[in-house]
């Protein structure tokens, strides 16, 4: 799954989705919270964006 151009580019993507989900830490935890993300999105920095191996399953079904 691709979720930036670089590092920068992802975090302010994954910021836009989830950064609600930091609303109850305190400062001390926020901050580690964010240079973790950080860290594991520069972890997966290609040089060609932000990439994470993904999966996913579709499934149909019809009425006989």
């Amino acid at each position: 799954m691709w979720f930036g151009s670089d590092p920068e580019d992802a975090n302010a993507f994954v910021l836009g989705l989830l950064g609600w989900m930091l609303a109850g830490l305190d400062d001390n935890r926020r901050g580690q919270a964010l240079a973790s993300l950080r860290a594991t999105l520069t972890a997966h920095d290609t040089g060609h964006g932000v990439l994470y191996q993904s999966a996913t399953w579709l499934i149909s079904a019809t009425r006989p």
